[in-house]
């Protein structure tokens, strides 16, 4: 396939100050040896999109992480040859509003991203599914490995005959119980169904409105968060051996609920944000971990505080044997996306979408922009 003409000038949306974007011409960034230059077709949004807008602002910086599209440059790897192609259709993420690479967010036209982690799509998959899982399925695999489990496509049954989203009257009686909280989150609904494709048992916390949702995506019980007594409720539906808890919230009172229910031989939490020390000395008996997904591009995060990160070359090497699992998973159609709420208008459109995430208003669904 002849390369596409590639322009020089792009539109993005770039950081203006601490919050907003705006709508500025910038350059189509380069790509390095190891990447691909992607044209967008649709992007996600995440939470990290506007906190990192609100609280560690780079004036300048294209924003955006989550993204599918087409590929129309490769870079030339050490071996000389890529495993993408020009054409190909892949979803991928970057570091948006990167202090170390401001030029370069998913929030544009023209995208530069890590070839390795990029996942090419099934032929029936659109590109507006496609954009919502980026960062979720990574943030999953980063979950599985601080946890220490995995997951192998290759030894998984042929996938349903029925719809992903139908729910299962088997539910898996072996395997280790993993609360999921905030399983009706999009990072949850792909975090409950690896673990049941992997053999554990997966129980979430949710709302009563969306536990259907967490059931279908293969929570073998749902409980309310707001209950006063579920802590008490799991531990009795566990028998006392729950040891893994994984806390798509993050917040000091979903790591309490956390913390409490696990069983009384302690075990592991892992969360999405960083948690208090104070709350994490109340169980010396509890290991606990937080992801942070910018490592996965094995370069330095050039964040504050807590959140900056060193080059870790090793979770790079994680990411691309995990990006070819998940292409595994999607080319058997064993990995349902998260509902969609899906957005035309392209990147004009994104600005009020990502405010009314910002807001809180954004409930059980993915935000999808097309491009």
């Amino acid at each position: 396939m002849d390369t596409p003409r590639i322009p020089r000038i792009q539109r993005a949306l770039v950081a203006v100050g601490p919050g907003p974007l705006g709508l500025k011409p910038v350059a189509v960034p380069r790509s390095a040896p190891d990447e691909a230059l992607v044209r967008t077709s649709a992007v996600a949004l995440n939470p990290s999109d506007h906190r990192l807008l609100d609280q560690s602002t780079t004036v300048g910086a294209v924003s955006g992480a989550d993204l599918a599209g087409t590929v129309v440059r490769l870079g030339c790897g050490p071996d000389g040859e890529s495993h993408l192609k020009v054409g190909d259709r892949v979803l991928g993420f970057t570091f948006g509003a990167n202090p170390g690479n401001p030029g370069n967010g998913a929030f544009s036209e023209y995208v530069a991203v890590v070839a390795r982690l990029c996942v090419r799509l099934p032929d029936a998959m659109d590109f507006a599914t496609a954009a919502s899982l980026p960062m979720g399925i990574f943030t999953v695999g980063f979950i599985f490995r601080s946890l220490g489990f995995d997951l192998h496509p290759d030894s998984l049954p042929p996938p349903p005959l029925s719809s992903p989203t139908t729910p299962s009257n088997h539910k898996p009686t072996t395997g280790e119980f993993v609360l999921v909280n905030g399983g009706a989150t999009a990072t949850g609904t792909l975090t409950l169904q690896m673990l049941r494709l992997a053999g554990y048992r997966p129980i979430a916390t949710c709302s009563p409105s969306t536990a259907d949702l967490a059931r279908s995506r293969g929570a073998i019980a749902t409980f309310d968060y707001t209950s006063p007594t579920v802590r008490d409720e799991i531990r009795e539906y566990t028998n006392e051996r729950l040891q893994f808890a994984i806390d798509c919230i993050g917040t000091p009172e979903t790591m309490a609920l956390c913390y409490g229910a696990i069983g009384e031989t302690g075990g592991k939490y892992v969360a999405l944000e960083q948690h208090p020390r104070r709350l994490t000395i109340r169980r010396r008996d509890v290991a606990h971990y937080w992801v942070l997904g910018w490592t996965i591009l094995g370069k330095e995060a050039k964040l504050a505080g807590a959140y900056h990160r060193p080059a870790t070359p090793e979770d790079r090497s994680f990411g691309e044997e995990w990006a070819a699992k998940m292409e595994e998973l999607l080319r058997r159609k064993q990995l349902e996306a998260h509902p969609l709420g899906l957005h035309g208008g392209g990147l004009p459109a994104l600005i009020a979408c990502l405010d009314q995430l910002r807001k809180g208003k954004v409930r059980g669904k993915k935000v999808v922009i097309t491009i």
